[in-house]
């Protein structure tokens, strides 16, 4: 694939990313700040403002009352501004408003003061009294002779306690990584996640999806690369189908001449056995092909009730008289190839009913999973055979005998269509005897 500019790369896409980060954790940061900048701040007991308020009333305690006013007016700040009043009626907190003596921080005041009985009020804007005063924040001290200075400020300039304080920083701090991450996460690894979904399902049969080429241009060019590798074994699949076509097709005649010049044969016991050989390679010649070309998979995938499919397939087996049963049956509509399905639960339990003397089987859903299990009454398997049983041409019955266990291709194309659907058949021996076939599949909610 033809690059285009070095900026669509990876390399490129990680700065991005790492930009991005930083600026959505500095927006963070602003809004922290702003809406809850006062939390961020030390408390009151840490902030230095009592002490800071104690040295200004024993400043104005040791000063004539005539220069308090002057004093409190050049005394402004940002933080909180100064007033004194030479009463307590002028003070601009309700009479009725008593000290909070229960509060540790008042008995540390009065202590700086150097009067432990001082009186020292505190007001928050939503009990102060009187409606014409601006709603402030205002701590009032009284000093030797009665009158009173007080500190107000229109917003609260202090904050919450070490311990709150660390415990919002740290919420603050994994909430920010968490939108981060997410957001790096969908930019750069999604599309690595999609391409690593996409080689999972073509592990599942050759006729995948083709990938879309999105991503940084490194993915996309081993997306394009991906494609063109799935495109070439598709074609190699096919040229195979049409190989074993074409073989079959060319081996009737030979077969068919057999059979005619059979037909001239003196010995009845040589004819016999001569037509049998023929017959069974035309039957190896078929289930080979029947294998090779996973008819399954040219099926159009369609929308059909599963409980009912394996009811159908259990019916047949019921009307040749063989013990099977579905006990609570499940209504399941699923999305799939249904006649390859049948062919998996035909081939499965017939198995089932031939080698264990009966078949009981089991439909349910959890976990986005469909779960079928076919379980017999036989002997079961040796361990050590469990895994090969799924290959192809594999037999525990070594001969050829048609009539002793098929040709082994079976349960190797019952396996491979389940995969090409996505899902997996799993063989196992049952305590304390018989064996269990688990078909799992990918469950899709229907639409509404």
């Amino acid at each position: 694939m033809k690059r285009h500019h070095p900026f669509d790369s990876i390399a490129w896409w990680s700065a991005l990313n790492v930009v991005a980060a930083i600026l959505i954790a500095m927006l963070m940061s602003l809004a922290f700040v702003q809406f809850a900048g006062v939390w961020a701040q030390p408390g009151l007991d840490s902030s230095g403002l009592i002490e800071h308020a104690a040295g200004i009333a024993r400043t104005m305690d040791n000063i004539p009352a005539g220069e308090r006013p002057s004093l409190a007016e050049k005394l402004k700040s940002t933080v909180f501004e100064t007033h004194w009043y030479p009463r307590r009626d002028l003070l601009p907190i309700p009479l009725d408003q008593s000290q909070d003596k229960h509060d540790a921080r008042w008995a540390r005041l009065a202590a700086m003061l150097g009067r432990p009985d001082a009186a020292i009020l505190f007001a928050k804007p939503h009990n102060r009294g009187s409606s014409n005063v601006l709603p402030k924040y205002v701590m009032a001290m009284e000093l030797s002779d009665g009158s009173w200075v007080s500190f107000d400020t229109a917003q609260r300039s202090w904050g919450i306690d070490h311990k709150a304080r660390i415990f919002l920083t740290v919420v603050f701090i994994l909430l920010s990584s968490g939108i981060v991450a997410s957001i790096a996460s969908r930019l750069l690894a999604g599309p690595i996640q999609r391409f690593a979904d996409a080689a999972e399902t073509f592990g599942s049969g050759p006729r995948a999806k083709l990938l879309k080429l999105t991503g940084p241009l490194e993915i996309r060019e081993a997306a394009a690369a991906f494609n063109a590798m799935q495109d070439r074994i598709q074609q190699l699949v096919d040229s195979r189908t049409e190989m074993l076509t074409a073989i079959s097709h060319d081996l009737r005649a030979p077969l068919t001449r057999m059979r005619m010049r059979g037909e001239f044969i003196d010995d009845p016991e040589q004819q016999r056995r001569l037509f049998c050989d023929v017959d069974e390679m035309q039957a190896m010649v078929q289930a080979s092909l029947a294998f090779f070309r996973l008819d399954g998979q040219e099926e159009e995938p369609t929308w059909f009730e599963l409980g009912e499919l394996v009811n159908t397939v259990l019916d047949d087996f019921r009307d040749l008289g063989h013990p099977v049963e579905f006990p609570g049956q499940q209504q399941l509509a699923y999305l799939g190839r249904p006649f390859a399905l049948k062919r998996v639960l035909t081939n499965l339990i017939d198995n089932a009913v031939k080698y264990g003397a009966s078949a009981r089987v089991t439909l349910k859903s959890h976990e986005r999973q469909v779960v079928i299990t076919i379980d017999d009454a036989g002997p079961g398997v040796p361990p050590e055979l469990l895994p090969k049983l799924c290959q192809p041409f594999f037999r525990m019955e070594p001969s050829r005998n048609r009539a002793t266990g098929g040709f082994g291709l079976g349960l190797a194309s019952a396996r491979s269509i389940v995969r090409s659907h996505g899902g997996d058949l799993i063989l196992e021996n049952l305590q304390p005897h018989g064996l269990r076939a688990t078909v799992t599949l990918p469950f899709i909610e229907a639409p509404a």
